[in-house]
């Protein structure tokens, strides 16, 4: 994908995982292939525990963390910031926000700040009349786009779409687009998701229900002229239904692209079953690792082919973007 001459670049990547917090700690972890602890948590009333991976406590990111707009956030909001910082890496806030620097940010979710309605509902039933309308399950979905743009000073256009896993594609490509067609200067892409029991008892429905993870990932886009990982090709998303099967769905997601034995890599999505079994290069399953992330498990597949292509450890890489239940894309990155 080009813009006069330049190819659009991931300049930028940021985890928060189950592993720990920054890239360093799920590069490792997936690198090392093993999956994470499981941990059992109680539900509530006569709710069944449920099982989950969570993000680890720290420590370093405290004077982020003292900012008056994350004192009282979720941590979904949390886990967001702490990506996107670590994608902008040890660029100046003032010259991103307030020298003419356009960044755009589009953050996707799929469940999003569920203790923030969970706290909500009980303020109403508690007593309504001091029930916070700030915190109304309609808006709370913006929450954690608002608070990193309040974070980054930032006035430029900002997006919260809401979806299954894939919607991560969808909002590559509308980072991709502003760039291309509105001129930005760099869009910020993230995704982030919160552990809850309301969503592992909605998982626990499912006849295969995973492991719940939890975290946040987050890509920089930007025009270069030779970007150490190029966004080659994003296909068009293709929703399950309409008298097509998810698998038939799949297998026509498949179809739209090039040769997918030409890449190195593969980052799998959900639910695939044998859509890639003829697949030559190196497979990776980022739920089998970290649990299942909801609208964070192909931010975190996006990261993570990122990253393994700046270290050089592969020249190509395809992410699978399968969604639970609403649609499917595909991503192809290069290292040229």
């Amino acid at each position: 994908m080009k813009r006069s001459g330049s190819a659009i670049g991931i300049t930028g990547i940021g985890a928060v995982t189950p592993a720990g917090w920054g890239m360093p700690a799920m590069m490792s972890c997936l690198r090392k292939g093993e999956a994470l602890n499981t941990i059992s948590l109680e539900g509530q009333g006569q709710r069944k525990a449920f099982r989950h991976r969570p993000v680890p406590k720290t420590n370093e990111l405290t004077g982020l963390f003292r900012s008056p707009r994350l004192r009282r956030a979720s941590p979904v909001s949390r886990y967001l910031s702490a990506a996107a910082f670590e994608a902008l890496g040890q660029r100046d806030m003032n010259e991103l926000c307030h020298s003419g620097f356009r960044l755009g940010i589009v953050v996707s979710c799929y469940t999003g700040c569920v203790n923030y309605s969970q706290r909500f509902y009980r303020e109403v039933l508690d007593n309504p009349q001091t029930a916070s309308p700030i915190i109304f399950p309609e808006t709370v979905f913006n929450a954690p786009s608002s608070h990193l743009a309040a974070l980054l000073s930032s006035a430029e256009i900002n997006y919260t779409l809401v979806g299954d896993e894939s919607q991560f594609l969808s909002a590559v490509e509308l980072g991709v687009n502003w760039i291309l067609d509105d001129g930005l200067d760099a869009v910020l892409i993230a995704a982030a998701e919160e552990n809850n029991w309301l969503t592992a008892e909605g998982l626990s429905m499912f006849a295969d229900s995973p492991v719940l993870g939890e975290g946040a990932a987050a890509v920089l886009l930007e025009p270069c002229e030779s970007p150490h990982v190029e966004v080659e090709l994003i296909t068009e998303k293709l929703n399950y239904g309409h008298g097509q099967s998810r698998n038939d769905t799949l297998n026509a997601m498949r179809q739209k692209l090039p040769d997918t034995n030409s890449s190195d890599l593969l980052l799998e999505g959900i639910n695939e079953g044998s859509l890639w079994d003829d697949f030559d290069g190196t497979k990776i399953n980022v739920r089998e690792t970290m649990g299942e992330g909801l609208g964070a498990s192909v931010a975190w597949s996006c990261a993570a082919a990122a990253g393994f292509l700046e270290s050089g450890e592969f020249n190509s890489a395809l992410v699978s973007g399968s969604g639970m239940d609403q649609s499917c894309a595909a991503m192809i990155l290069s290292s040229p």
